[in-house]
């Protein structure tokens, strides 16, 4: 039986940003078994004011036990406070499009109900609502936040 290559992440960094700005999200993602590839892009609209990683979402979230999974959601919050402030870190799924914005704030409760949604549910981008205290997609917290 052949192994099968490590999944894989994107991360994408406006080309504007400091070498570097990336170096916490590449070394917990290498360090979760993913390989790394990180892309300079030109600024667009979308990606003005996140870093975006690409990768296989719903495997790589919903394929972690429970004691594995707090670690690496320790690991990724860790990773995402280290990155330049405000700027969220988009998580997009390769299969389906679907995003979730980590910001530098969430706290350990956003990863661990993060953990426990089905995300081949979800259509467009999730972001976490700091007032009711779960995840809500984009649009819906804008409407109401």
């Amino acid at each position: 039986m052949t192994a099968q290559p490590p999944p894989q992440a994107d991360v994408l960094v406006p080309e504007q940003d400091a070498p570097g700005t990336e170096a916490a999200l590449v070394e917990t993602l290498t360090a979760l078994g993913l390989t790394v590839r990180v892309k300079a892009v030109p600024v667009r609209r979308s990606l003005e004011l996140l870093i975006l990683v690409t990768l296989p979402l719903h495997a790589f979230l919903g394929g972690l036990g429970s004691r594995l999974a707090d670690d690496v959601y320790r690991k990724l919050r860790e990773a995402v406070r280290r990155t330049p402030a405000p700027r969220p870190v988009a998580l997009q799924d390769t299969d389906t499009g679907v995003r979730v914005l980590l910001t530098r704030d969430l706290d350990a409760q956003a990863y661990h109900q993060l953990q426990a949604l089905d995300l081949t549910l979800v259509r467009g981008t999730l972001r976490y609502d700091t007032v009711e205290r779960s995840w809500r997609l984009a649009e819906d917290a804008e409407e109401t936040g």
